[in-house]
């Protein structure tokens, strides 16, 4: 089965109707659920989900985000780890100059190491690093 990452710049999109490209990421979402391919996230990226809706939404519609996220069984949840934040830290290093997040970086090191190579995202720094972005830029 093939995987996809999803990352908080589509995620967001998807569930807020207002944002900028809501259409095209929700329906990539849906595209990659009836394909049946593994939606793969991080906890990072989780926490920016609901950090971005709280300060662009309310406290409750945020928590509704997340939930609904995390407990439909839909997509897997990568923990983050001493061993893969020190990994991501590593290669924040190795890219000086580049605007990458920790969370992003993190992100990078779970694609790499479960062997995907797609993201679900509006973040151009996931094509910078070598990954396919859908929906495509």
């Amino acid at each position: 089965m093939t995987s996809i990452f999803a990352d908080t710049s589509a995620l967001y999109a998807a569930a807020d109707r207002r944002e900028e490209g809501h259409d095209t990421c929700r329906l990539a979402y849906e595209r990659a659920l009836r394909a049946g391919e593994t939606i793969v996230t991080t906890e990072l990226v989780v926490a920016e989900l609901h950090a971005l809706a709280v300060r662009r939404s309310y406290p409750d519609a945020a928590l509704q985000i997340v939930r609904r996220l995390t407990s439909t069984g839909r997509i897997e949840v990568e923990s983050v780890g001493s061993a893969r934040l020190a990994r991501a830290i590593d290669l924040l290093a190795a890219r000086p100059g580049r605007p990458y997040s920790l969370a992003d970086a993190v992100s990078f090191v779970v694609m790499r190491e479960r062997g995907i190579d797609r993201a679900l995202t509006l973040d151009a720094d996931f094509e910078a690093e070598g990954f396919e972005v859908v929906p495509a830029a």
